[in-house]
């Protein structure tokens, strides 16, 4: 693993701009330095303080606090794994410094620009922009600058296993750095060295090198460095095999990095333990650092240990016959690897590089542009006055002939609102005189014989072995009243008030978990089965409630017309076309033939239909249904064959703020027939 140099090349010069004022500029410098501070502990951190930086340097308009904000934006996206939007975060930081011509920061930010272009494995243009560093550094007499750029030269070599030039590279660069009495690098720089003499198998040389960087760590208390060194020597004994002294070494760098709060080298020691111990055939502790390595990794987002962890594990448990746990490692391996090297990346590359093209073409053009511009004003302004002059008169006209034409369209589209709402409370009386009918006989009718009952079990002419016979028989009609009861109720509700949706975030797996709560017992009356599949981890946004009330009465519905060892299937997934979730209710019950789909489809009015045993519905379930889908911008599409079963699905707004893993599962209920 190579040792990436991202040091500030020199003290940022805090000039403030000519509009900014002097407090504003200075909490715009002090907000860079603390985002710069963090780039290898805590990149997410670099990137929050790098935003706060850019906004307000926005806000004041100083251009060298935009400079300074892109690049550490662009150094927290690199340190993330996120190489293309590092690319063009310091593509336009050099846009700035080149129209400020502040030529200390750009050749820095040229030097930057290499390191996302290596890790993608664009060599070439990495070495592109190294050069034009160079040459900069050269020309303004840079020589930090020159020292980074020719270190991150010896990386590109690093990278493509040339070792004898990245050695001459690497040493001209720690050469530099000395010379100006600079060896905080040194360390870095000795380290890397020592892995190419390791790459060439030449174990001794590299462990002077490694104890070189040791020694000037320690003397230097530069903890991060000490850490640094000492996994290195770890890995060297590992490559002898002499795992006594690896380990020694891995766990004192283990220490030290944890009382340092580092995490980029925190990680590459977790990643080197798990592959120590698996090595020795220690498969347990190597399944426990590399579980470490990948959970840290995750709350890191560091895509490189992702992808490491994530294999071994994969490869470890496979072994280990934990089957299920080994294919959830492989698809986070894959998903890793696919982020950091798939031809999107590539694609949005090539993208970056087009769009800084163009911005920079765009710049000269405007130049040139306002120019002309100057010129131009003056016969412009005469124009304009005798244009304006003209436009007011036929304004004044146009406006006489549209006050006119909106009066006539206001009167007609009040005749027409006046024409629908009376179609409407027309419609609204029928199916409230057809309901109270439906009501009247159906809610009666259960009361009644609940009432005969009690009346019989008072005066003693039914015996206690037929009590419960008598109940039993009348429980599932009573449960149909009670359903019928509660959506009336919300059918009454809707027609009396405003209904105002309460929008949130919520997981659909635990409404699916509720809704299954809910008919558990109807379930196993009737001996079906229910399945519930959810991406995991999904969130909707919508009115939860609302949604409990649709997905109960489809359910309820689909449980009506299901016979036993009949299969209910509630399914949630993303549409990859528009991102909404698809929420589908599937049941392989009775079915419905054509005639009736299309009556479902244009009904106005409740009507009874008879379950497989018997039970009651009313059509209300399905109104409402319609009624809040419509509210959620969204409709109840039905498809069903009879005999074959019935799928009733609507879409919803899927939450974008909660994470979302592709690993869709099916699961069957515990305790369920």
């Amino acid at each position: 693993m190579l040792i990436v140099l991202n040091f500030s090349c020199f003290s940022p010069d805090h000039k403030s701009d000519a509009d900014a004022g002097l407090q504003d500029t200075a909490l715009v410098n002090r907000l860079n330095l603390k985002a710069y501070a963090h780039w290898s502990s805590f990149p997410d951190s670099t990137m929050i303080l790098g935003r706060r930086a850019l906004a307000l340097s926005d806000s004041i308009r100083y251009r060298t606090g935009k400079i300074d904000a892109f690049r550490n934006l662009g150094i927290g996206a690199y340190e993330k794994g996120m190489y293309s939007e590092a690319i063009a975060y310091y593509n336009q930081a050099i846009s700035i410094a080149t129209e400020e011509d502040d030529h200390g920061r750009k050749a820095k930010i040229l030097s930057n620009l290499a390191m996302p272009y290596i890790a993608l494995g664009v060599h070439t243009e990495a070495l592109k922009q190294l050069n034009l560093a160079i040459e900069l550094a050269d020309s303004y007499h840079l020589p930090l600058i020159k020292a980074h750029a020719i270190h991150n030269m010896g990386m590109v070599y690093h990278y493509q296993h040339k070792d004898d030039n990245a050695i001459l590279y690497y040493r001209e660069s720690l050469r530099l750095y000395e010379s100006l009495g600079d060896s905080s690098r040194s360390t870095f720089i000795l380290g890397n060295i020592g892995h190419l003499y390791l790459h060439k198998n030449d174990l001794q040389h590299a462990k002077e090198l490694y104890d070189q960087s040791l020694n000037l760590a320690e003397k230097n208390k530069n903890y991060k460095a000490i850490g640094n060194a000492l996994q290195s020597l770890g890995s060297l004994y590992m490559e002898k095999k002499d795992w006594d002294h690896a380990l020694s070494y891995y766990l004192k760098a283990k220490a030290t990095l944890e009382s340092t709060g580092e995490q980029t080298e925190y990680l590459r020691l977790l990643d080197n333990l798990a592959t120590c111990y698996l090595r020795m055939d220690h498969v347990d502790a190597a399944i426990r650092y590399s579980e470490l390595c990948y959970e840290l990794a995750k709350q890191n987002k560091q895509l490189y240990y992702i992808q490491s962890a994530a294999n071994r594990l994969g490869t470890m448990l496979e072994k280990n016959q934990e089957l299920s746990r080994a294919i959830f490692f492989y698809k986070e391996y894959k998903s890793a690897s696919d982020s950091l090297y798939s031809a999107d990346n590539k694609e949005q590359l090539v993208r970056n590089e087009e769009e800084f093209k163009f911005k920079k073409q765009q710049n000269e053009l405007e130049s040139l542009y306002r120019a002309k511009v100057l010129r131009r004003n003056y016969i412009l302004l005469v124009a304009t006055v005798l244009i304006v002059s003209l436009l007011v008169i036929a304004v004044l006209l146009v406006k006489n002939v549209k006050d006119k034409r909106k009066a006539n369209e206001a009167l007609r589209n009040t005749n027409e609102f006046i024409e629908e709402q009376h179609a409407l409370l027309e419609e609204s009386d029928n199916f409230k005189k057809s309901l109270l009918a439906l009501v009247t006989h159906d809610v009666r009718a259960p009361i009644n014989n609940l009432n005969r009952i009690l009346m019989l079990i008072r005066d003693g002419l039914v015996p206690p072995e037929e009590i419960k016979k008598l109940l039993s028989y009348n429980s599932e009609e009573f449960d149909s009243t009670i359903n019928l009861i509660e959506n009336l109720l919300l059918w009454v509700n809707q027609h009396l008030h405003a209904s105002d949706l309460v929008i949130s975030e919520f997981d659909v797996m635990d409404i699916f978990r509720q809704i299954h709560g809910i008919y558990i017992k109807r379930l196993e009356e009737k001996k079906i089965k229910l399945l519930m599949e959810c991406d995991e981890g999904l969130k909707a946004l919508a009115d939860a409630e609302v949604v409990m009330i649709i997905l109960r009465n489809l359910v309820d519905n689909a449980i009506k017309f299901c016979k036993p060892d009949n299969q209910i299937t509630l399914r949630a997934a993303v549409n990859d076309q528009n991102n909404r979730i698809t929420f589908s209710v599937i049941d392989t019950g009775v079915g419905m033939s054509r005639q009736v789909q299309e009556n479902l489809s244009t009904v106005t009015e409740p009507v009874s239909h008879r379950g497989t045993k018997n039970e009651k519905g009313y059509g209300i379930g399905l109104q409402l249904c319609r009624y809040y889908l419509g509210l959620s911008h969204s409709e109840l599409l039905i498809e069903s064959r009879q005999g074959q079963g019935s799928i009733f699905r609507f879409e919803l707004d899927r939450s974008t703020d909660g994470r979302h893993i592709q690993d869709i599962r099916s699961l069957r209920v515990p305790g369920q027939m």
